[in-house]
């Protein structure tokens, strides 16, 4: 099993994803809601929600927001957050997406950002999603494309290729939601109607090799899993050969990197 669909390597890095790999994923939260109407007293999902980066948008137009995930250490910055801002319109629940703890017709619109990308089980994830929703209610599901369309993940990638000779040069997946076809024709397949996959690119800029790496690696559960099976020496030593690769790949700093998110979204039928 993929070691990133257990819950101990986002556990690793919550407290890092909260504050330097949040700000990036809140540019494409954002442009999620821009092409979904929430309203009001609406009820809606947020499956694998992380820290929330989501999860709060939908409670400032006033609508409810059931959160999941199966990383306790996410929710407890979640709830932390939810506190800080007096934010009553979220419920909290810690749990799988593939098999979600909520009734059926349950929802107006329900979420994945970046999430069910990870689930062994697509098919599991796209299928609960469909039975909590209400007839016609929004589905929205998105992936990062490929790394050519992603130069800032790209960056990371050939890094740690780089460094880690055991790993093969990352590929473009064309079965894997990398390609917009394949999200299009899944949601498709689980149900879902009038599908369409919006492309969403977003710019970040950053002043040196090293708030690049380090900024990026202390929110990356990739990178722990590779992190918990080196000593501190060792990884001390990668660190610093990943700055210097870095800063001849990306440079010169400071620079700015890319990255493209494929958005999915569709209506689940009126019966």
């Amino acid at each position: 099993m993929n070691d990133l669909s257990n819950a101990d390597p986002w556990d690793r890095v919550a407290d890092g994803y909260e504050a330097s790999a949040k700000p990036v994923f809140s540019e494409f939260a954002a442009a999620t809601l821009d092409l979904v109407d929430i309203r009001p007293d609406q009820n809606v999902a947020d499956i694998a929600c992380g820290p929330g980066t989501f999860t709060t948008l939908p409670v400032e137009r006033g609508a409810g927001v059931s959160a999941i995930d199966f990383s306790a250490r996410m929710l407890r910055i979640l709830e932390r957050n939810v506190a800080l801002g007096n934010l009553d319109g979220v419920s909290i629940h810690q749990g799988d997406g593939q098999d979600l703890p909520f009734e059926d017709n349950q929802f107006d619109a329900a979420f994945s950002l970046f999430g069910l990308m990870f689930f062994p089980d697509r098919e599991k994830g796209y299928s609960e999603m469909f039975r909590t929703l209400r007839d016609g209610g929004t589905a929205c599901v998105s992936s990062w494309a490929q790394l050519s369309l992603c130069p800032l993940f790209d960056v990371m990638a050939q890094s740690i290729t780089r460094l880690d000779p055991s790993r093969r040069p990352p590929k473009y997946d064309i079965s894997s939601l990398e390609n917009p076809n394949v999200l299009s024709a899944e949601m498709r397949t689980a149900g879902f109607e009038n599908v369409v996959v919006h492309r969403v690119e977003r710019s970040f800029e950053f002043a040196s090799a090293d708030r690049l790496w380090h900024g990026l690696t202390e929110g990356s559960a990739p990178i722990a899993v590779m992190r918990s099976r080196l000593p501190a020496a060792a990884w001390e030593k990668l660190c610093d050969d990943a700055v210097c690769f870095i800063d001849s790949y990306a440079g010169p700093f400071p620079t700015k990197l890319g990255a493209t998110a494929w958005i999915g979204i569709g209506r689940k039928p009126v019966a």
